[in-house]
């Protein structure tokens, strides 16, 4: 009895510790239900009303944009319009003062009328600020020459502009060129047409035209246009955006891009119809409204999805408020379970994270592994050819021995060849381990010279196949850049003119080789052509000659890798252009590369 009696207390209190931890599990478990039940409460409600709202409002927004690019639209269609009317002024003119009995009975009468006519192109012009130019161009089948008077806006000053038709290489029949559809457009759709945009080599400017037929007595005697810069539309254009980020574009009827959109992606949704749509552009997604213009030209406005629905974005900034309150509740209580269930968690994450460290050093061994093979199979492919020249060298001293034909100067020509082959097989590993970083040091060096020293290492195979190289070097020319590696082209370009002759059944071997300086925009570039007489390629072999282990050599003749090496060394190295077309007796090299310092950089 007394032993029950002091073991009682400590009972009672280890029952009474087991029903407050009972009680405490109950309560939190009750408070963890109150809490969820509160939160999936507002936020479904959050939710809904967000929802409602936000469909409510985009709808809003969508009908807000749409209604902004209508507006702009007509804008600029009243902008084009100026332009359409001012052509419609010229020809109305025209045909109201033109005299075909005239021109067919005065035989300058086409050159008395144009100096009138100077006049009134250039008052008009004068008078609409948007025009870049305003024209007549006369129909060289009705009047029997090529006459066209025609003003410009140069300098913020109204200048006459004489046409060179032949130097620019104006063709008056059919089929026409894109320049040319100003002059037969209007004729096809039996009225005033927009074309453009193009390139106009008289005053060397891009523009776009609105272009009108003068008929007169059923004769047709030309047509009246005018011109807009295609810079000023862009400015026009862009000018037209509702939202920051945004932009316009400009579509003909046609669905061709006159102002291009920055993503391609908005083609896919615009219609003659006009609406709006929503698409995943470069970087965000986007809306796009659009609508037609009154030339039939198609006007489209894209705007940021974020910015459009800014205040959507900060209804849900609320609700996100809300969220990351409920979530800090639900932290604090989820705390404690967090300690039970995050060491297994934990554990395992540390094994994971062990894998992929180990899964990392594999991978950079292997890449290694693989670049090591790479260089080590260049090297293979750059020695097999001067190997094969010894080879042949030791086989010529063989049979001139034999034939009692040595003397010391052909032992002498003989070795000379045999060292300079070894010292450029000895530079070869070097070459190549500086082959994916810049040179240490570039310089000017003359390609005649690098032609020559890659034949050298070549004459015996040459001649053993009766081969004939044609230089064709007369002009001095000179590249910048390292002529070493320069030479290694040249020297894959040759090996691959060699094996192309000796495949074909051709009775000529011959290989030329020619030089020359080409302008090329603002730079001077050197211009090499090697051309074999050989087998034509296809075209899918021309398109794939430079891509990496691609042969057309039997399995185990070819590495597919000298004319890749050729590529990056003339396009990566040199800043230059490399590539292979047929000629009418086989297949021809051209190699540009930039002919002074500055060019190169």
């Amino acid at each position: 009895m007394r032993y029950y009696n002091k073991l009682s207390p400590r009972l009672f209190f280890y029952g009474r510790f087991c029903y407050n931890r009972s009680m405490k599990n109950i309560t939190r478990e009750l408070i963890f239900i109150i809490i969820l039940t509160f939160l999936a409460t507002v936020m479904f409600l959050g939710a809904t009303t967000l929802y409602q709202s936000s469909a409510l409002l985009e709808e809003e927004s969508r009908n807000h944009i749409l209604a902004a690019t209508e507006d702009q639209a007509g804008e600029l269609s009243t902008r084009f319009s100026h332009i359409q009317g001012l052509v419609d002024s010229l020809t109305g003119t025209v045909r109201a003062t033109f005299d075909t009995h005239d021109m067919d009975r005065e035989k300058g009468y086409v050159e008395d009328y144009n100096q009138g006519l100077k006049d009134i192109i250039r008052n008009n012009l004068s008078a609409n600020q948007l025009a870049y130019g305003l024209y007549v161009t006369y129909n060289p089948d009705y009047t029997g020459q090529n006459d066209e008077v025609w003003y410009a806006r140069t300098e913020r000053k109204i200048t006459p502009v004489r046409a060179d038709f032949g130097a620019n290489g104006r063709d008056f029949t059919l089929p026409y060129d894109e320049d040319m559809a100003y002059f037969f457009k209007p004729r096809e759709v039996g009225a005033g047409a927009w074309t453009g945009p193009y390139h106009d080599r008289d005053v060397k400017v891009d523009v776009i035209t609105y272009s009108k037929s003068i008929n007169i007595d059923g004769n047709f005697v030309g047509v009246a246009g005018a011109d807009i810069t295609t810079e000023t539309t862009l400015d026009l254009v862009k000018s037209l955006k509702l939202y920051p980020r945004g932009y316009a574009f400009l579509l003909d009827e046609n669905m061709n891009p006159i102002i291009a959109p920055a993503d391609k992606e908005a083609l896919k949704h615009v219609s003659a119809k006009g609406g709006v749509a929503e698409f995943l552009g470069n970087e965000e997604r986007m809306i796009i409204a659009f609508t037609s213009l009154s030339n039939g030209w198609i006007l489209g406005t894209v705007q940021p999805r974020d910015i459009v629905f800014k205040t959507i974005s900060k209804l849900r900034t609320v609700f996100f408020i809300l969220f990351l309150i409920a979530l800090v509740v639900i932290i604090l209580l989820a705390n404690w379970f967090s300690r039970v269930f995050s060491k297994p968690i934990e554990e395992r994450q540390a094994r994971l994270e062990q894998e992929n460290s180990e899964k990392d050093v594999l991978l950079i061994y292997q890449a290694r592994q693989a670049k090591v093979g790479e260089m080590m199979a260049n090297i293979t492919h750059q020695w097999k050819q001067p190997l094969n020249s010894i080879h042949l060298i030791i086989g010529n001293l063989l049979d001139a021995y034999d034939y009692q034909a040595l003397d010391k100067e052909a032992l002498t020509a003989a070795a000379d060849k045999i060292e300079t082959i070894t010292r450029t097989m000895a530079r070869t590993i070097t070459d190549f381990t500086e082959f994916l970083k810049p040179p240490a040091e570039e310089s000017a060096f003359e390609v005649k010279r690098c032609v020559k020293t890659a034949l050298s290492l070549m004459e015996e195979s040459l001649s053993s196949n009766a081969i004939t190289v044609k230089l064709d070097l007369t002009e001095p020319c000179h590249a910048y850049g390292n002529a070493n590696e320069f030479s290694h082209v040249l020297f894959n370009i040759f090996n691959n003119a060699r094996d192309a002759i000796l495949d074909s059944p051709s009775a000529e071997r011959n290989i030329a080789v020619s030089a020359c300086i080409r302008e090329k925009g603002d730079r001077k570039m050197t211009c090499l052509e090697v051309s074999n007489e050989g087998r034509q390629l296809e075209e899918s072999q021309l398109r794939q000659a430079f891509d990496r282990y691609y042969t057309t050599k039997p399995p185990g003749e070819g590495t597919g890798l000298g004319l890749y090496i050729s590529r990056l060394i003339v396009e990566q190295r040199m800043r230059g252009f490399i590539y292979l077309d047929n000629w009418e007796k086989g297949v021809r090299c051209v190699i540009e590369i930039p002919s002074e310092e500055n060019d190169h950089e």
